[in-house]
């Protein structure tokens, strides 16, 4: 079950990942394309592998696909990767608070556990976000707050005294 604590940070990886993906469709297309060494791939690359890594993770704890399978293969719009991350955010949630997340899970000849997935979607969605800012910001682009710290702020949770 999930703690206070693990909640937040499942809420804050929901909340960033739709953060990111609204304001990634505010860019004028040709912003898709950028891309910066050292990152995953085109900014639209990210975010459509952030996508679609979670419905994986979600697939494995759950059995179910949310949304329409995201696949390398095809463009989606991004308006379609909003309601998918939407789902997958909510749904991970959902798992966190009513699955045992010392549950072993075995996909294929491997095994581990609810918590160690929850843990890779959390630590998945961090690094390719990061990729994300970091291709905008080596184009000189703008780009958004997505962090922990805003994420409360932005909730009501944390207060900026303006320091």
């Amino acid at each position: 079950m999930a703690t206070p604590a693990l909640d937040h940070v499942l809420r804050h990886n929901a909340w960033a990942n739709k953060t990111l993906l609204e304001f990634c469709a505010r860019l004028e297309p040709a912003a898709l394309d950028l891309s910066a060494a050292g990152t995953y791939g085109t900014l639209y690359g990210t975010l459509q592998h952030i996508v679609g890594a979670e419905q994986f993770y979600l697939r494995l704890l759950t059995n179910e696909v949310f949304g329409t399978p995201v696949r390398k293969t095809e463009r989606r719009p991004l308006d379609d990767l909003i309601a998918i991350a939407a789902l997958t955010g909510a749904r991970a949630i959902d798992v966190a608070l009513k699955d045992d997340v010392a549950r072993v899970i075995a996909p294929g000849e491997d095994q581990t556990t609810v918590g160690i997935v929850l843990a890779q979607l959390v630590h998945h969605g961090n690094e390719h976000r990061a990729h994300a800012t970091t291709i905008l910001g080596s184009h000189g682009r703008t780009t958004p707050k997505i962090g922990a710290w805003t994420y409360g702020i932005v909730n009501g949770i944390s207060r900026n005294d303006g320091d």
